[in-house]
């Protein structure tokens, strides 16, 4: 007797054609998580100025330090204001410069202290092209009254290696003055909150922690779960049928 073998056919073929289908769904996931990722990375390169986060204790001055996150093709100069977003709280006092910048202007900080324009150049040029974390700045806030307000920061005027000028983003900093000493913990074994923002002993540069850019690795690690759920979709077909 002649077995049918024709069924068995129709049914591999319907298989095939489901694995196709769905590696074509896999191929096209991994193509997304690559324009994804490769979107995330160009948000980073995107140089921002920053303003670090800074909280003092009772009746002291804070500093907080201005912060370009990248310099793609170095900097030549800058030309910025800083502005306190609550006078009643707190006021800008003074700045300075790091000895990075040969060429300064004194800053010019307004009768209430409410903002600052400063204004520096790399006339040496140790601001190299592709330099990450250049504090320009460092201002010094007293407060009026325990609480804590705002300094935001406008660009003014940015200028790269060769006198190009780009225009940064940014990013406002809060500052803060607790009403008892920030340095005592409730709990002899609690360690305070670490600062959002660390500064490097050796040159003083401030390296944002929270730059509020897109994180690559969820991106990828987002997409790479899409595609390990469609192969396991794949796998529970073929074993089906």
């Amino acid at each position: 007797m002649k077995r049918n073998t024709a069924p068995h056919s129709v049914s591999a073929d319907a298989v095939r054609h489901r694995v196709a289908v769905l590696t074509t769904v896999v191929v096209f996931a991994l193509f997304v998580s690559v324009v994804a990722t490769g979107i995330a990375t160009a948000q980073t390169d995107q140089p921002t100025v920053v303003v670090t986060n800074e909280t003092t204790a009772a009746d002291g001055p804070t500093t907080v330090d201005i912060v370009l996150t990248n310099a793609p093709d170095g900097l030549s100069g800058y030309y910025l204001d800083v502005t306190v977003d609550d006078p009643d709280v707190a006021k800008i006092e003074s700045a300075s410069y790091p000895d990075r910048f040969a060429l300064t202007s004194d800053p010019e900080i307004g009768v209430d202290g409410t903002s600052a324009t400063l204004e520096a150049a790399d006339i040496d040029g140790t601001v190299q092209p592709g330099s990450m974390d250049v504090t320009l700045v460092t201002v010094t806030v007293s407060f009026l009254e325990p609480g804590e307000t705002t300094l935001s920061v406008e660009p003014r005027q940015f200028d790269a290696d060769g006198g190009n000028g780009f225009s940064p983003s940014t990013r406002s900093g809060v500052v803060s003055e607790s009403a008892t000493d920030a340095g005592a913990a409730t709990d002899g074994d609690a360690e305070p909150d670490a600062d959002p923002a660390s500064v490097s002993e050796a040159d003083g540069t401030a390296v944002a922690s929270d730059s509020g850019l897109l994180p690559v690795a969820p991106v990828a690690l987002s997409a790479a779960a899409l595609a390990m759920l469609v192969i396991g979709v794949v796998a529970l077909v073929v074993r089906r049928d």
